[in-house]
Order: C-alpha cells, then sequence, then structure tokens
C-alpha cells in the first residue's frame, strides 16, 4: 500500500515537471505529454491519478494560509502572530496570500489537466461509470479549489486549460455570478458521479452534495452583481437549494458524528464516518511537503512533538472566543489547551502531559511526538488528514438553511440537528426556537482552527454589513492568561475594526504585475 502511495506522489511530481517554471499562477503549457497521453489504461490507474490529488498539491494552503486566513482574519486568534491580519492591515506583498492563490490555482491547474486527458486519453476498457468518477473526483476538487478562491479574493479568473496560456498568459478576471455558476456546475457533476458509498480518504457523493450546501448558502447571500444583499434577506430558491442538499446528506447518508469530539482530531481517526473531505498526508523524515506541517506550528513548545519543531507560542486564542466557551463544553479542551489541562495522549512515555504555560494555545492538530504514533510524526510533518469539510459542518448548514431569513426557528430538523452537535460537545440542548446567533456561535466553536470561521463572517456581511463590522468591532481580539491553581485571569484587551473593503483580500501583487488584467474589470464568462 505505502508504494502505491509513494507511486500516486511520484506521478504528481512528474506531471508538475511538465510545466514550466515560471512562479505566477498561471501555469505553463505541458512540454511533454507523453506520460500522460498513455497512462490512463485502468480504473487503477484513474485513481493514481486523482489520489495524487488529496495532499501535495495543497500544501502550501493547508500550511499556514488557512489557519491565518480562517482564523486569525476572523478574530479567532489573538493578534501576537499574525498583526496585520487581526488588524485588518494586510496587503498584496504578504507571503500567506501568495501561498494561498498560488496553491489553489496550482490545484485547478492539475485538475484541469487530468480532466482533459482522462477525457480524451482513457482506455475504451474504463468503464463510463469509473471515468466518470475519477472526473467527479476532479471537479469536486477543482469547484472547492475555485470557492476558496472568490470568497477570499471575490472577482477571479476562470481556468480551464492552463496550456493555453503559453500563447496569452494574461486573463481577464470574471464576474462573481459566472464563478458561483461554474462552481456550482463542476460540485453538481461531482454528486451525480461519484460513489455514495464510503471511499476511504476520497470525496463521494455525501462530499460534494455537502460541499453544495454551503455553495449555496453563500450564494443566497449575494446579488447578481456580487455584492451582498444588504438588507439582512437571502434568496429563497438558493435558500432551498442549500436545504436540499444539506437535508439529503443529513437525513439519507446514513452517517453520523464520531462520539468524541477530540478523537476527530487523532492520527488513529483520520478518514473517520464525519470526514467529508479531507487533505491526505504521508509523514516523511526528509521530504518537505509529504507531511501535514501544522503541528510543527501550532504546538507550544518542542517537546510536544520531539522533532525540532514546535513554534506556535505565539497562537494563542482570542478573549472573544475563549470568553464563549461553555464551562461543560468538551470543544474548549480539545481545541486549545490551557494552565492545568492533562492530555494522556501526549507524551505517553512520560505518563501524559500536564500544561503549565499560563497562557492557552492550539490543542487540535496537535498529535504528539512519533513514539505517541510510531512512524506518524516527524519534524513539519505528520500524516494527519486535515479537514475540509465535516459532517458537523453540514449539520449546521443545514439548521442555517432551515432557519432561511428568520432569525430563529422551530422547525423539528435544524433543532435535532443542532442539538446533536451540542450534545457531541457536552453542553445542554436548547429547545425551540432556536436562534441564528445561537447557531453561528456553535459554528465558531465547533469549527475554530479549521480555517472556516472567516467564512461564516462574510456570509453575514453579504446581508448584514454594519451589523457584522459591529460585531467584528466588538470582538476582542486581545491575549489571555489564566493560572488555574489560583483561578487567577489577566486579560490583554484589544480592539480592531474592519471596513467593508476588509472582507475581500488583495489580489497578490506580484501576480497582477505578470497580469495586469487583474486590475481591469471583470467580464463574462457565459456567453
Amino acid at each position: 500500500m505505502k508504494n502505491k502511495i509513494y507511486f500516486t506522489i511520484a506521478l504528481m511530481i512528474g506531471i508538475s515537471s511538465f510545466f514550466g517554471c515560471k512562479k505566477d499562477f498561471l501555469d505553463r503549457t505541458p512540454q511533454d505529454k507523453v506520460t500522460l497521453e498513455s497512462f490512463f489504461k485502468s480504473e487503477g490507474d484513474l485513481r493514481l491519478a486523482t489520489g495524487a490529488l488529496y495532499g501535495t498539491p495543497w500544501f502550501d494552503f493547508n500550511d499556514k494560509s488557512v489557519l491565518v486566513l480562517g482564523d486569525a482574519l476572523s478574530g479567532n486568534l489573538s493578534r501576537t502572530n499574525f498583526v496585520a491580519y487581526s488588524t485588518f492591515a494586510v496587503n498584496n506583498s504578504d507571503a500567506r496570500i501568495n501561498e494561498a492563490w498560488r496553491s489553489l490555482y496550482k490545484i485547478i491547474a492539475y485538475c484541469n489537466l487530468n480532466i482533459i486527458y482522462i477525457n480524451q486519453n482513457t482506455d475504451a476498457s474504463v468503464s463510463a461509470v469509473a471515468k466518470n468518477n475519477a472526473i467527479g473526483e476532479l471537479r469536486f476538487l477543482r469547484g472547492t479549489a475555485y470557492f476558496y478562491l472568490v470568497q477570499y479574493f471575490g472577482e477571479i479568473p476562470i481556468i480551464t486549460d492552463n496550456r493555453t496560456l503559453a500563447e496569452q498568459p494574461q486573463v481577464n478576471k470574471h464576474l462573481i455570478k459566472d464563478v458561483y455558476r461554474f462552481i456550482i456546475e463542476d460540485m453538481k457533476f461531482a454528486a451525480q458521479n461519484l460513489r455514495s458509498v464510503p471511499d476511504k480518504g476520497r470525496v463521494n457523493k455525501w462530499s460534494a452534495e455537502g460541499m453544495l450546501a454551503k455553495i449555496y448558502l453563500t450564494r443566497s447571500g449575494l446579488k447578481d452583481d456580487g455584492t451582498g444583499t444588504g438588507n439582512g434577506q437571502r434568496d429563497v430558491a438558493l435558500l432551498d437549494s442549500a436545504k436540499k442538499y444539506a437535508g439529503d446528506v443529513c437525513n439519507n447518508s446514513g452517517l453520523k458524528l464520531l462520539t468524541n469530539y477530540a478523537d476527530l482530531f487523532k492520527i488513529e481517526n483520520n478518514n473517520n464516518e464525519e470526514s467529508l473531505f479531507a487533505l491526505q498526508f504521508i509523514a516523511s523524515p526528509n521530504a518537505y511537503g509529504l507531511g501535514n506541517s501544522t503541528q510543527g506550528y501550532y504546538a507550544a513548545e518542542g517537546k510536544l512533538t520531539n522533532a525540532g519543531d514546535g513554534y506556535g507560542a505565539a497562537n494563542t486564542p482570542s478573549i472573544d472566543i475563549y470568553n464563549k466557551y461553555d464551562v461543560k463544553d468538551l470543544r474548549r479542551k480539545a481545541t486549545f489547551m490551557q494552565n492545568g489541562d492533562f492530555y494522556p495522549e501526549l507524551l505517553k512515555k512520560d505518563g501524559g502531559y500536564k500544561v503549565t504555560d499560563e497562557r492557552p494555545h492550539v490543542k487540535k492538530y496537535v498529535v504528539g511526538t512519533n513514539e505517541d504514533n510510531p512512524g506518524q510524526v516527524y519534524s513539519l510533518s505528520t500524516s494527519s488528514a486535515a479537514y475540509m469539510l465535516r459532517l458537523a459542518d453540514v449539520y449546521l448548514i443545514y439548521v442555517e438553511a432551515l432557519m432561511g431569513n428568520s432569525a430563529t426557528t422551530s422547525n423539528p430538523d435544524a433543532v435535532k440537528y443542532y442539538n446533536l452537535v451540542r450534545a457531541r460537545a457536552g453542553v445542554e440542548a436548547k429547545v425551540a426556537p432556536i436562534s441564528k446567533a445561537d447557531v453561528l456561535v456553535d459554528r465558531q466553536l465547533e469549527l475554530a482552527i479549521e480555517g472556516q470561521y472567516w467564512f461564516d463572517l462574510l456570509r453575514e456581511h453579504d446581508i448584514n454589513p454594519s451589523q457584522t463590522i459591529a460585531k467584528i468591532a466588538a470582538q476582542n481580539r486581545g491575549r489571555l492568561t489564566f493560572n488555574s491553581a489560583t483561578n487567577v485571569r489577566v486579560n490583554e484587551d484589544q480592539f480592531s475594526t474592519p471596513t467593508d473593503a476588509s472582507f475581500k483580500l488583495p489580489y497578490p501583487l506580484a501576480d497582477v504585475s505578470t497580469n495586469p488584467l487583474l486590475s481591469q474589470p471583470a467580464v463574462p464568462y457565459y456567453k
């Protein structure tokens, strides 16, 4: 099995070598197409090609950008480590913006190339079902990459054949409504052609329907010109689509939440039943970029990993999110470690790890040493799968879609699925009617350090801009110290107020320089 995995990676390295070495996102025409033109001779070949796209190509995005853009920008982290993001002062030369843009367009380029050559060169002996399943995986991944890009940046270029960029490297950005139409078409194809049975480590029909629900919910707050409705209302037909797809996952997939929230983030539970889409990594002591690097940046001290990393001492929770945890909420300990906490799964040879630092730090995705996880942990490299979409996320999307344009709901399904998430967290059930404000708080706590909360704030800004700006301005983005022995806590208060412009990231300076059309008005993609 490991040999197959490494062959998959080698295949992707070979594919990526077809491209020129130009560093912008507009990857050039492959110079040698022999391997791709002769490769797709069996269903196994198709699965090797698609399997390669779940890990390494996403590395630069997962490495730091997803945390910074999802959690520092949104106020889940204190401003101590990511000041430009916490204060909404990020500029177009920022490394994290460049990494996100390039990584996501790299994914798109790989997907485009594989879709083209699978369509052209798949052997006639391969069934149409297998071929369409492979293309469905690629279109899911491509659609997801575009979904991230359009939320972060707004108007972006839609590219489907990177080979054309050799002759015309400057491309227009496209209207937001067209980008969403393209994303929805990709994801609908995926939902119609992916397997409905579990396919461990890969997306399936339920993954695509869950992502479609999130896409429709996001799109429902936008007018056709790409601006938010601004009136507190979402498009009812698009909300109905979100409700339809999320409801199918919730009611018909047969999937259930993992019993213990903390278990979600242990290596032994990679690709569990709740995981609808997760990036796949292979821990390696030598090859940087194969493993998940996040533990090395999240762990607050080196002894937690014993791998020469553990750089996360400055990654502390904001006072805002820390204050929102109920004392009974099991998600707090699984997400942020505080003074006095004990973790038996960390430093097992020493009998476990007790937190002595008086500043809370990130726990999620901190899995311990190689002795705690044999063969799974090295410097900036673990085999932890990184969630992009979980079942609990879809439950809460369903609740929000059922709520529609109301501030509360007594819908039985909404109450049921909301309280399933809360029950797993160890907090008391809420009785009907449940409020949207409460649901958004639980989304923040449930998905913290998974890069998702900024998207929730974007959706809210689309329909309630001034209210969302006021909400963020009221967030205490400072850090705290806490001594469990004396029960003494000290806050270092800090606040930041965004503007409407803060809700879209600037295009990377290097790409604006090489493609000046990014500074020009967007054009239609669909004629």
